[in-house]
């Protein structure tokens, strides 16, 4: 009987549990049923946290420990096949039979890196919680390590990619054309019974590291809510926080006194379960005041949260560049927003009108299916083509 193909899935920062690292667990998945799959990371899969945080049972495949880009590479000989799953990676492929690579996002050859991995070790200097810095050094150095050289893409067949606002820069800075697989949403989360409730869910990012999920500003908009009428209204935020941004958790935490939000740290896949199913309105402000051209990284290059909410039935308001732009039909599934008073007035027209939220509401549901696991599975088993390997 033949041997299965084996197929390295290389991810770096599998413990931060965050969209790259549920696309990485998703591939795997998606070739477990021909591949023998080994995870490629600097430590073992703990794969009760993966199941809890992301709803991945990972524990059929493999581990190989890999620190960075070059024992990647280096190990990638050993397989058949090469994933690389890892943010802003160079690492070359030497797989037998070829490579994949799942872009977030491109970055851009400057300095910048170098900026984020200075700040990153300003954070660490002052954190109050070294348990974690270990692991976050090494996040923070494999940024800096990342090279301006792209002579390495020719060694993937294929690249794929988050969406055509990220296949549009891939094809400018890496000068390689990239297929739009958007990633895969897994819809565990099914309507509740709806409260008077705004959610948005996404990791707490100090604004000075660049990408940002706006918290703070989102926060200010719900207090201008309040003012215009929102009586009953809840905004709850949710999402990781470590070190590195602590000060900016806090301050978004100090800011909600005095009013309907709540703000949860590092959550159990529990209550963001509960609090989406609850949800009636979904925001999202991840890129608000950025420039697109200037800082593209800094923009939602998909959206994962975005679509879990809309199959919840939340209806999505959110920031209209980027991924959600391409995810949600303004008018339609939701609303797009540019501004903090577009933010504002759409959200006041959905709270005004029960039946608007619910029509919107059904219409999200359906759009969410576009970007189900199960499409993403059929995608990838189809690219890297199961029965004739």
């Amino acid at each position: 009987m033949a041997a299965r193909p084996r197929v390295a899935i290389y991810n770096l920062y599998w413990t931060t549990y965050g969209g790259g690292e549920q696309v990485a667990g998703a591939i795997a998945l998606a070739l477990l049923p021909d591949h023998d799959v080994v995870l490629l990371g600097p430590e073992p899969i703990d794969l009760a946290a993966m199941r809890d945080r992301l709803g991945l049972d990972l524990s059929q495949c493999g581990y190989e420990r890999v620190i960075d880009d070059e024992t990647a590479s280096a190990a990638s000989a050993g397989y058949d096949l090469f994933v690389n799953a890892t943010y802003l990676s160079s690492a070359p492929n030497l797989a037998k039979r070829g490579g994949f690579y799942y872009v977030y996002f491109p970055g851009s050859p400057s300095t910048r890196y170098q900026r984020v991995g200075q700040a990153m070790a300003r954070g660490l200097a002052t954190s109050l919680r070294p348990v974690g810095i270990p692991r976050i050094r090494r996040v923070h150095d494999g940024l800096e390590r990342r090279a301006a050289r792209t002579d390495w893409t020719r060694n993937y067949a294929t690249f794929w990619c988050t969406s055509t606002f990220t296949a549009k820069w891939i094809e400018r800075l890496w000068k390689v054309r990239a297929e739009v697989l958007y990633p895969p949403v897994r819809p565990d989360v099914l309507p509740g019974t709806k409260a008077n409730t705004i959610t948005s869910v996404g990791r707490f990012f100090d604004p000075k590291f660049g990408h940002c999920k706006k918290q703070l500003d989102l926060l200010r908009a719900f207090i201008e809510l309040e003012h215009v009428g929102a009586d009953g209204w809840r905004l709850e935020l949710i999402g990781g926080a470590d070190a590195l941004s602590r000060d900016y958790a806090l301050a978004v935490r100090r800011e909600a006194r005095g009013h309907a939000v709540g703000v949860h740290f590092n959550a159990p896949r529990s209550l963001v379960r509960s609090t989406l199913a609850a949800a009636s309105i979904y925001w999202h402000g991840t890129g608000y005041g950025e420039g697109p051209n200037k800082h593209p990284d800094r923009f939602e290059h998909f959206g994962i949260a975005v679509v879990e909410a809309m199959a919840a039935g939340a209806v999505p308001v959110v920031f209209g560049v980027a991924g959600p732009a391409e995810i949600v039909r303004h008018g339609i599934d939701g609303f797009q927003w540019r501004t903090m008073d577009e933010l504002v007035h759409y959200t006041s027209q959905l709270v005004a009108d029960r039946d608007l939220r619910v029509k919107m509401a059904a219409s999200a549901q359906e759009r969410a299916k576009h970007f189900s696991d199960e499409v993403f599975a059929a995608r990838v088993r189809s690219a890297v083509g199961c029965s004739a390997l």
